[in-house]
């Protein structure tokens, strides 16, 4: 599903977050959006999920303007959300955590007030969704047990039992190990086509090789969107970002 930012700004008193940010990310593309810290990543993908209300601009996802949507209904809508936090329950097991997400999707959502555990139509999307991402055999491992890369598994994990075509995923490799990143990066690199993913991410190296295009913010404007070679190319990209190498 298309999704597609024009002229989007935010500002918090003076301070200027985004500045009439125009992005488009098309059906099937997995679209990586890169920048210093302090560029307004996160802020810009807050936007998009419904966290934050941009003070201008407007959002459409596919053929519909979702930008004064709230977060709930966008999700609805067919977009989700991985954090930059894990955003985990830690006392319940894996399976738990990802039977709670397909809860959510579901008409009444957690007004079902039956035994979750005995759900089928909870626990089997559930167990599906784990084993996509490589943690079917630890569904009944407790979440303050698991690895911290086995912990971005399971968010991820969370995401797709969503079953929304179009995913934020900000910084999903954020405190992995180089090994465990290069196992988030095969994992997302088997979601190409089949979603329309927004990657925020910091290694460069994985958004080089992942992404069909790539939008560069600093301070909070779109300097430059292009496939990985252009960005490399790019002059003002190198000095605001990049570097000479």
């Amino acid at each position: 599903m298309r999704l597609a930012l024009q002229k989007l700004c935010r500002s918090f008193g003076a301070l200027r977050v985004t500045q009439d940010v125009d992005l488009v990310v098309e059906t099937g593309e997995l679209h990586a959006l890169i920048g210093p810290n302090g560029a307004g990543k996160t802020t810009l993908i807050s936007q998009i999920s419904g966290e934050l209300f941009p003070d201008s601009g407007e959002i459409v996802l596919g053929e519909q303007t979702i930008t004064r949507m709230p977060a709930h209904r966008r999700a609805s809508a067919g977009l989700a959300r991985s954090f930059q936090i894990s955003q985990l329950y830690t006392e319940f097991d894996a399976e738990d955590n990802v039977a709670m997400a397909v809860q959510a999707r579901l008409p009444g959502g957690f007004g079902m007030w039956r035994n979750a555990r005995s759900e089928p139509g909870l626990r089997e999307p559930a167990r599906e969704a784990l084993a996509r991402v490589g943690l079917g055999h630890r569904a009944g491992v407790r979440v303050s047990e698991l690895a911290h890369g086995e912990k971005r598994q399971l968010e991820l994990a969370m995401v797709l039992a969503r079953e929304a075509p179009t995913l934020l995923l900000d910084e999903p490799m954020a405190g992995m190990s180089a090994e465990e990143s290069r196992r988030m990066a095969q994992l997302l690199a088997t979601l190409k086509r089949r979603y329309t993913i927004l990657l925020v991410e910091h290694d460069m190296d994985i958004v080089f090789s992942l992404a069909d295009r790539i939008t560069v913010l600093v301070y909070g404007r779109a300097i430059f969107t292009g496939t990985p070679q252009e960005v490399r190319a790019n002059a003002e990209v190198r000095n605001a970002y990049l570097g000479s190498d």
